[in-house]
């Protein structure tokens, strides 16, 4: 499994602030809202980012022996998995909003459709923050057998 990498991430970034704005344009010209995600939106992302945050503890607890509940490592993959999609999910939501708050703004002013796309950019920024954190949390420690030697680390399915 691969590491999060940052350039991905600014493309998907970048993907979805050119979709939302094209979406934007698109929709304004036939005299509908803006596409913003609602407020009910953070609760779903913020689930979706404690739950991790939590998994991710959890594996960290277990790989530094402070615990005594054994974690599969398919579950402890299947963590990072959800971390790393996560942190593309909210890069996308991210950039989405930051396309259509740029653009709002400098249509109207502040308005409150442009404060929801300022919070949920920096939600969707947030979900590509702990993705980081807990993809950290994921790394297994260096093992110190015969076999390995060279003391490289690598995350919790290598």
């Amino acid at each position: 499994m691969t590491a999060l990498r940052f350039l991905p991430l600014a493309l998907c970034t970048v993907a979805g602030a050119v979709i939302g704005y094209v979406l934007m344009l698109v929709m304004s010209g036939r005299g509908l809202m803006a596409p913003v995600l609602d407020y009910s939106a953070l609760f779903s992302m913020g689930a979706v980012s404690v739950i991790t945050l939590a998994l991710g503890i959890r594996v960290k607890r277990f790989t530094s022996g402070r615990t005594k509940h054994r974690v599969e490592p398919i579950a402890a993959a299947r963590i990072l998995v959800l971390a790393q999609a996560g942190a593309y999910a909210g890069a996308v939501i991210c950039g989405w909003h930051l396309s259509l708050m740029s653009a709002l703004l400098a249509a109207t002013g502040p308005s409150p459709t442009a404060t929801r796309a300022i919070v949920l950019a920096c939600a969707g920024g947030l979900m590509v923050i702990i993705g980081f954190i807990v993809q950290y949390l994921c790394k297994l420690p260096p093992e110190d057998t015969d076999e390995n030697t060279d003391g490289a680390q690598g995350y919790a399915t290598d």
